[in-house]
């Protein structure tokens, strides 16, 4: 999650405590308070760095280095450093030359002085040794032909010399770089020219620590730094100092707490109410103590809060208004630095006296002063965050609301009158904005409402208006995180969008913008949006805002990959269904915990689609005009698992788990067929069938499902109930399906095959028709067939060949396709193939070639009839004999081989 957000010092501090634990649970006796304390402070500190950083503070990654390098000690990592920590991606870059610097080799001579100047070095540091130190790089630089092996030495003698001017004080760590930088140079005596990424990289980070040198000084440092500008972030100058995490996070919401009750208590009794005033000793306790823990010199405000607040409880009476005031000033000046995260900066000691002595004065019988400057810079930051919060709660619910119509309209687009309140909310919402400053926006409301005025005007012809949808879609997904973001960021918010004039749309600078659909083959998703459907699921466990969850959705479902992709839509649909749920009237609502529940269930069946090995490949059926476009086949991938006994376990154990479960909804939709939820987890069941059996290798299997899952993802689609036929193909389904796990856990699945089952729900799919599925414990089997005589071979397919036979007008052909030119085989029994004339049908219907040779995987040879190749039969598929094994047309032909013998003509 950090590394996704750009964090990724917070994510390396977290996989050092993650390696600590690790190993104190392989070893738990070496485990004590200490280790558990330091675990602990590392955990602070990062909560420490992340509420820094979104408040907006200047914070640096290296800062939490005392804390990370506590955890990799625990660890027992081999490398600790700084510049872990420090997020600045190496590249190479030329340094220029420095001119009137003789050439040195990596000879044994420089190797030796080198290493007499380190020992020198490490015994009594001094500027002579550094400055000779610099020199010697200088001349390593100059003397090295490869151009990385250069850079690094250059960026040695700017080492060197910051530490030789005084604007680098040297550590441990800047002390075994110098012995780093020795190896290195016996590298290369022994004819290892590579110049190391890591150590040019360290180089770097203490060249970007040094103090800036003036004009004319360190020369060689300021050349590093003109190749090499100024980074993301600054380090700090001490870096072993704890700047972060120093307080539990427990205690600073409990100091908030205890601010906010003392403050609404004081200014009660200042108003007149006296019945509040004996608890006042006890609550301000509470905040003396917060203050001894938290702020430094606290103990000092706190006591003098005491006596004021003692003062007043002795007397029994009002406080006077002088006492009242400065005593209100303190606890709202505490209030606030609590809020602003700055009560433990060292400037606050001397502010913290400053208003002690003010109390006391005033409670001394002195007049009150005015207050400080630096009192009223901080009133007004947080004055200026709460409005900037209350502003952004506002447009959030504007926004929302005209999303909420704007969707309206699209699932219904034949009336557009529910856009009629729309543009005065975006009127509004841009005058807003013009406030606040942010111009891009504007534009971009307005534009907003110019199209939702058109799709006003348009009428009934405002389904057409397909470029209007899709930019009004991009720009509210925009808008959204845009809000979001000025909330928490407002400069970010205000520089981070651009508004395109000629597209219309609003986009951020990150290149996260919205882009017209195209009908394409639809790729595998990327790695950054199933992150983004997971980071959405953790987040919409407990904190994020079913309002923002619903935005979120809607910007994950308008990716053009996602869109492109019939099953990811329908689990995003399934979690938005939820989502509108919990908006429902009161008495058809859903509690929150539930809702949040399906939305992580739908997320995660999207992440499980996303990263489906197998691809999320359709199979081909007849179609007049298919509900939703079908991506191109996948072809099939080998997941590892095919043969894996315990994953074989796994998969039947689930199985059956989701076998109930599809039950348990199947008969829920008996008695409320519009219930979405109970449709989404039917389709979700078949969902999971078709996923967990491609990853175990059971093909046919998952083909099955996927026929279902089609059924359901259409049914879905069109928000209409569960009729009873469907009703009565889902529960033939489930029982097909298992016996079929059963036949799996027996062993015996040489009989099962998916064209049964994608015949019966392709037909209600397609053309609303049940369609009989004969359940048993397993599929008939065929008659086998007989041997075949060693040496036997098949006369040539020319040898085959039978003339079309004429089929009488009043007589109906039996075949699933309606061809008059077909005749209606049903078991062919075979007594001997030795003949050396077989007459055999030619062809199974004038679109579709049917028959061919297949190879025995058994020593008995048979015919059997291939899959129609032919994409122009559009015709669908019937049953037609009750006598197995029956033959299906098209795709679904059976792969079981069928015994023959030389079908009679029935004319």
């Amino acid at each position: 999650m950090l590394e996704l957000v750009g964090l990724p010092a917070g994510a390396a501090l977290l996989r050092g405590s993650e390696a600590a634990v690790q190993r104190y649970i392989s070893k738990p006796h070496k485990l004590d308070l200490a280790a558990v304390e330091t675990i602990e402070r590392a955990s602070f500190a990062l909560h420490d760095f992340l509420a820094r950083r979104l408040a907006g503070k200047p914070v640096s990654s290296v800062a939490l280095f005392p804390q990370y390098r506590a955890v990799q000690e625990l660890a027992g990592a081999e490398r600790i450093h700084p510049a872990d920590l420090w997020p600045q991606d190496w590249q190479w870059h030329v340094v220029p030359a420095e001119p009137g610097v003789a050439p040195r080799g990596a000879d044994a001579a420089i190797v030796a002085e080198f290493e007499s100047q380190v020992l020198t070095l490490m015994r009594k540091p001094g500027v002579d040794v550094t400055q000779r130190l610099s020199d010697l790089s200088a001349g390593l630089a100059v003397g090295s032909e490869q151009s990385q092996t250069r850079t690094l030495w250059q960026l040695a003698a700017a080492f060197f010399e910051a530490q030789s001017v005084g604007l680098l004080v040297p550590d441990v760590y800047a002390k075994r770089m110098t012995s780093r930088l020795l190896a290195q140079l016996r590298s290369q005596q022994r004819g290892d020219l590579a110049a190391g990424e890591r150590l040019a990289r360290d180089l770097h980070f203490f060249c970007t620590q040094a103090a800036a040198p003036a004009i004319g000084e360190a020369p060689r440092l300021q050349a590093v730094r003109s190749t090499y500008p100024a980074t993301r972030e600054a380090v700090p100058s001490d870096y072993n100092a704890v700047q972060l995490g120093r307080y539990d996070p427990a205690w600073i919401a409990q100091a908030r707490k205890r601010v906010a009750t003392a403050k609404d208590s004081w200014s009660a009794v200042a108003g007149g109410e006296m019945h509040r005033l004996p608890g006042l000793n006890e609550q301000f306790a509470l905040v003396a103590d917060s203050l001894k823990r938290l702020v430094p010199s606290g103990d000092q405000l706190g006591d003098a809060l005491l006596r004021a607040v003692g003062s007043s409880v002795q007397a029994g009476t009002v406080p006077p208004p002088a006492l009242a005031m400065e005593t209100a000033t303190s606890v709202l000046y505490l209030e606030a630095a609590l809020e602003d995260g700055a009560f433990d900066q060292p400037e606050q000691a001397e502010r913290v006296q400053r208003l002690a002595q003010r109390v006391d004065a005033v409670l001394e019988g002195a007049a009150p002063e005015p207050l400080e400057t630096w009192m009223e810079e901080l009133y007004r930051r947080v004055s200026d965050r709460q409005t900037m919060g209350s502003v952004v709660q506002e447009l959030r619910a504007s926004l929302s609301e005209s999303e909420k119509l704007i969707d309206q309209f699209f699932r219904a687009p034949t009336d557009p009158a529910v856009l009629m309140p729309v543009p005065a909310q975006l009127q509004a919402m841009r005058g807003v904005m013009s406030v606040l400053g942010l111009d891009q926006a504007t534009h971009a409301v307005l534009r907003m409402r110019d199209d939702v005025d058109t799709l006003v005007s348009a009428g009934d012809q405002a389904r057409h208006e397909q470029p209007l949808f899709e930019r009004l879609a991009g720009n509210l997904s925009a808008l959204s995180f845009m809000i979001d973001l000025l909330g928490v960021q407002p400069q970010v918010a205000k520089s981070l969008f651009r508004f395109d004039a000629a597209s219309g749309l609003l986009s951020s600078q990150l290149g996260r913008h919205s882009t017209p659909l195209e009908d394409a083959a639809a790729p595998r998703l990327e790695p950054s949006l199933i992150a983004q459907a997971q980071t959405l699921s953790s987040a919409a466990t407990e904190t994020m805002p079913l309002a923002e969850v619903s935005r979120e959705l809607e910007r994950l479902a308008l990716q053009p990959d996602v869109a492109a992709q019939p099953d990811l839509v329908a689990s995003l649909s399934s979690a938005q269904a939820a989502l509108d749920r919990a908006e429902a009237p009161f008495a058809q609502r859903e509690t929150e915990a539930r809702v949040r529940e399906q939305v992580v269930g739908a997320l995660a069946e999207f992440v499980s689609t996303a990263s489906d090995p197998i691809g999320l490949d359709a199979v081909p059926v007849s179609s007049r005009m298919p509900l939703m476009s079908l991506t191109p086949a996948a072809p099939v991938q080998q997941t590892g698992l095919e043969g894996d006994d315990e994953m074989r376990e796994i998969f039947l154990e689930e199985a059956r788990e989701v076998l109930d479960t599809a039950r348990s909804a199947l008969a829920a939709l008996s008695d409320s067929p519009g219930d979405v939820e109970q449709l989404t987890t039917v389709r979700r069941s078949f969902h999971t069938f078709k996923g967990s059996s491609r990853m175990v290798g059971l093909r046919e299997f998952g083909e099955a499902s996927w026929a279902c899952e089609q059924l359901y993802n259409d049914l879905l689609a069109s928000q209409q109930p569960a009729s009873d036929d469907l009703l009565r193909t889902t529960g033939d389904a489930l029982d097909h399906l298992g016996h079929w796990v059963e036949a799996i856990a027996r062993g015996d699945t040489a009989g099962w095959h998916s064209a049964p089952l994608r015949q019966s729900a392709d037909a209600m799919r397609l053309e609303g028709r049940y369609l009989n599925l004969a359940v048993s414990g397993a599929p008939a089997a065929p008659t086998a067939p007989l041997p075949v005589p060693p040496g036997f071979v098949l006369p040539p397919a020319s040898d085959l060949d039978l003339p079309a036979p004429t089929v009488s007008a009043t007589e109906r052909p039996k075949s699933p396709c309606r061809s008059r030119a077909w005749t209606s085989p049903s078991t062919w029994a075979m007594p001997c193939l030795r003949r050396s004339r077989l007459p055999l049908p030619r062809r199974l219907c004038r679109r579709s070639k049917a028959w061919r040779l297949s190879t025995p995987r058994r020593p008995s040879s048979t015919l059997r009839p291939s899959r129609c190749r032919s994409r122009s039969c559009r015709r669908p598929r019937r049953s037609w004999s009750p006598s197995p094994p029956s033959i299906s047309r098209c795709r679904s032909w059976p792969k079981t081989s069928l015994p023959i013998r030389p079908p009679k003509h029935r004319h």
